[in-house]
């Protein structure tokens, strides 16, 4: 957060440099404020400075006892946070306190709320944004802190920025001044004050009413992908245009297929397959080759091409019914709602990858798909996250690959992609610490999230 010398107006920040638990710190370009009608000529030349796209006026219409200095500025919007009819049946008794009113607000007036976002959503991520009510503190405030709890700023630094303006404003020394009884001053203080807890409890209600500040925002009617992109405009380096996935272990479970089917293999000929005995590669392709080798080392008169029939009807039989992994189907609709492209760079041949695909009925959720028999290396080789991209035709920066193992994450990141990862179950998690995050599973986090965590941090 980097206070603002806008001469004329009290409370006037950047929210930039807050920490978020998706890493890094949020960008510049998102700036709060009280009234602009205040600037002075020095303060009119500070803001003129800041270039913003977007100037949104929260302020009512009974508010307006004068234009607004930027009236018929094709940067200028005004859309009153509070719903004018909604607000007619708001019972002042109800809610002594500002906790209160937040909550009621954040209830009654989501189709104003709606506008004011879907308004922010339309700005580029790389034009600032300035947002004002009165006093840039209450309706504001609101705004800020939803935005701010979108892109993972930590709470208490979400009530940090919002306690700010109170001292901007010289907010007890206003009170101090109310004429009148002990009990006027401390209704003053019960209304002006921008305490912690208050734009706190806010939070809570969001969480606790409507399931977390997405659910909240899609309540309104805001779309996943504007839902999205509110979140990028505090974050930095997430604007990646596609996502591309590994297949075998990521978007579906054919590693334990295949495990199950080798041991099936193993126990035909009465043995046990000993997986800590380099049963996996380090790196991508097809190793049927070594493995039957090291059954028939074990096996007098063996026959290989009845093993690999038995063992293959056996793999067959477990995928008549496997779809993707959990949470992989959601993801790939999200993409689409995101913008996002969606492709597939998999070590396996493409007869293997297309086919599962056409049996779940999932390959037209793909722009690209690219396989091991297209290239000559394997992963961690980038050949085939390099043909990908290719297809794409993007660079490797604005794409995520999302991977189960070390030697795919490694695979991606020599191509120059951000990288996610999924551990397949026959991978620990702690190998895949070069990813940008690693998750138990696509259920953990949304996809937007994820990008937010994959990609913010570097």
């Amino acid at each position: 957060m980097t206070d603002l010398k806008w001469s004329g107006c009290l409370n006037t920040r950047d929210l930039t440099g807050l920490p978020t638990r998706y890493g890094g710190t949020t960008r510049a370009g998102l700036i709060r404020t009280d009234s602009l009608h205040q600037l002075d000529d020095a303060g009119w030349a500070a803001f003129r400075d800041a270039k913003a796209g977007l100037v949104l006026d929260l302020r009512s219409d009974w508010e307006m006892t004068e234009p607004h200095p930027l009236d018929g500025d094709l940067s200028y919007r005004r859309i009153p946070w509070i719903d004018p009819v909604a607000d007619k049946l708001r019972v002042a008794e109800d809610e002594p306190l500002m906790a209160d009113i937040y909550r009621g607000s954040l209830d009654r007036n989501t189709g104003q709320i709606l506008q004011a976002y879907r308004a922010i959503a339309a700005v580029p991520l790389d034009v600032p944004v300035v947002v004002h009510c009165r006093s840039g503190k209450d309706r504001t405030g609101l705004l800020v802190a939803l935005l701010q709890e979108l892109a993972g700023v930590p709470r208490d630094a979400i009530a940090d920025d919002f306690a700010v303006s109170e001292a901007n404003l010289g907010i007890l020394q206003r009170i101090a001044a109310v004429p009148g009884t002990d009990e006027d001053r401390e209704l003053a203080g019960r209304l002006w004050r921008s305490l912690p807890e208050t734009i706190l409890a806010a939070l809570d209600h969001v969480d606790e009413r409507y399931g977390g500040v997405r659910a909240y925002l899609a309540g309104c009617g805001l779309t996943p992908r504007e839902i999205h992109r509110l979140g990028l405009r505090l974050l930095t380096g997430v604007e990646v245009e596609a996502v591309v996935f590994d297949f075998d272990g990521l978007l579906m479970d054919t590693e334990t297929t295949m495990v199950e089917s080798w041991k099936a293999e193993w126990a035909h000929h009465g043995l046990e397959l000993d997986l800590a005995d380099d049963f996996w590669p380090g790196h991508g392709g097809d190793t049927s080759t070594v493995r039957y080798a090291r059954l028939a080392a074990h096996v007098p008169d063996f026959d290989r091409d009845a093993s690999h029939a038995r063992r293959t009807a056996h793999r067959d039989r477990m995928h008549a019914s496997m779809d993707f992994r959990p949470g992989i189907r959601d993801w790939l609709l999200e993409a689409r709602e995101l913008g996002l492209r969606v492709g597939i760079a998999s070590s396996s041949p493409r007869k293997w990858v297309v086919g599962h695909l056409e049996r779940v009925g999932a390959l037209d959720l793909f722009d690209v798909v690219t396989t091991g028999d297209e290239v000559d290396g394997h992963k961690p080789d980038p050949a085939v996250y390099s043909l990908a991209l290719a297809r794409l035709d993007l660079p490797g920066r604005s794409a995520l690959a999302v991977e189960d193992t070390p030697h795919g994450v490694e695979a991606a990141a020599a191509a120059g992609m951000r990288t996610a990862g999924v551990p397949n179950p026959y991978v620990p998690a702690e190998t895949m610490r070069a990813a940008g995050v690693v998750l138990d599973s696509a259920e953990q986090l949304s996809l937007s999230e994820t990008l937010y965590a994959a990609c913010s941090a570097g």
